[in-house]
């Protein structure tokens, strides 16, 4: 008796703390469930809160066919949240096509090496070759596109319909990426015989199995030889100087630019700054060249981050484009774009050197309450000016787009728990101090290059 009295107080013992264990884990369950869902509304909340539709957006929306370009504007910068996505891609030839057919633009100007689009507008002028194999030699594999290959196909095709002096051409003002620009110089120092020159030091440059940094005397030798050649170019050309001629000289430059850009030890905003001063600089040297041979018109095409008239924060000293505000005023029109929400692609970052390279599709959303009401056009994408706003006439909108907003701006690198944090793909600044229009995309789809792994 006492042996059965004894089992069954063990299993009312038993019982009781299964009981207490299950409303453990109820109580656990609850908590957990309470901070999924916190979690899921402390990230989402801002893209809910601009989830609404604004009749005074809506109101003074345009197509991307009204864009406006004043008179004296001589460089339009074109802007994209994101270099992964095809709608920013495509926007490129869309723009390009109205500026080239409405306002005698004739050169557009990518963010890429100079070396790098030599080729492309080798292509474009009428030369040999096939537009899909051109952009996927190209450094950025962003550009390994159907997009860009359709760019120089629409410009080659124009250039065939068109006078000489009526012909578009492409260029890039980056200065990171030199390989190609001196296979363009080699290639020319052997069709002009120039020979003799000791490039050794231009060569160990670029060797890809160089790991170690360039020292101050290797760096100062790949500039004396970039200056025996250049002095070469020009002293074989004299006063006979003709496009080629022109882009081989300013490639010996670009190198020299990209050899002191290669001395900053680590990313830094100092570097930065110098990348975009530079690429300011070579701005300013292709307009002045099609000041010469165009009509002193050009477009550029790059990220939100470049063409912006200031950085989007603190970090950032300059931007090409506030160089190029503050040097040519209102003949530089910028105009930024942005998107909802959407999937881009973009490089993987890599946590150590070993790590293969590697694309992913990352999705987002930028709670920009303007770009939500792109859902309601036709076309899921809209334009607007911000100089045809009035402060008295529009308020609402006038004071929106004068207010810090928050929209996208997704750089080249990304990773899994990158959404997690809303700053790595998010900004929060007024337009207005940062364009002067903005084109306006529902929902971005992810560009597919084509590249070895």
């Amino acid at each position: 008796m006492t042996h059965m009295y004894k089992t069954t107080e063990g299993k009312d013992r038993k019982m009781k703390v299964l009981k207490v264990l299950k409303k453990i884990g109820k109580v656990l369950l609850i908590i957990v469930l309470v901070i999924s869902m916190l979690l899921v509304v402390g990230l989402n909340y801002k893209t809910v809160l601009a989830s609404h539709k604004n009749k005074d957006v809506i109101e003074l929306a345009k197509s991307m066919d009204d864009i406006n370009v004043p008179d004296n504007v001589k460089i339009f910068g074109l802007g994209e949240a994101s270099h992964g996505a095809v709608e920013f891609q495509e926007s490129k030839l869309d723009v390009l096509k109205i500026l080239v057919e409405k306002h005698g633009f004739k050169a557009i100007v990518l963010e890429a090496d100079f070396g790098d689009c030599l080729e492309a507008n080798a292509y474009i002028q009428g030369g040999e070759g096939d537009a899909r194999e051109i952009v996927n030699k190209m450094s950025f594999v962003i550009y390994h596109t159907q997009q860009m290959a359709d760019l120089l196909d629409w410009m080659r095709e124009y250039n065939q319909s068109v006078p000489e002096e009526e012909c578009l051409r492409i260029y890039g003002f980056d200065m990171q990426n030199p390989d190609k620009g001196y296979a363009f110089l080699s290639d020319y120092m052997d069709k002009n015989g120039i020979s003799g020159i000791d490039v050794s030091g231009i060569e160990y440059l670029l060797d890809e199995n160089r790991q170690a940094r360039l020292n101050k005397e290797q760096a100062q030798k790949v500039k004396d030889e970039l200056s025996q050649i250049r002095e070469a170019i020009e002293s074989k050309a004299g006063n006979d100087f003709d496009f080629d001629t022109t882009c081989a000289v300013k490639v010996t430059q670009n190198i020299e630019v990209t050899v002191d850009y290669m001395m900053f030890e680590g990313i830094n905003a100092e570097m930065s700054a110098f990348r975009d001063r530079a690429m300011a600089g070579n701005v300013s040297w292709i307009l002045d060249l099609e000041k010469e041979i165009g009509s002193g018109k050009i477009m550029l095409a790059a990220h939100n981050g470049h063409i912006g008239k200031k950085g989007h924060n603190i970090t950032l000293i300059t931007t090409m484009g506030n160089e190029l505000k503050n040097k040519y005023g209102d003949s530089y029109y910028c105009l930024g774009t942005d998107f909802f929400k959407g999937t881009f692609n973009s490089s993987v970052i890599r946590t150590s050197a070993d790590d293969p390279y590697m694309r992913k599709n990352y999705y987002v959303t930028t709670a920009d309450p303007m770009a939500y009401q792109a859902k309601y056009m036709e076309d899921k994408k809209f334009y607007l000016d911000f100089e045809d706003l009035s402060a008295e006439n529009d308020k609402a909108l006038y004071d929106l787009v004068h207010s810090n907003v928050t929209t996208g701006s997704v750089g080249e690198g990304f990773y899994g728990l990158g959404y997690l944090i809303h700053s790595s793909y998010r900004i929060n600044i007024a337009p207005t101090e940062l364009y002067d229009g903005m084109l306006f995309y529902y929902s971005i789809s992810p560009i597919d290059p084509e590249f070895e792994a």
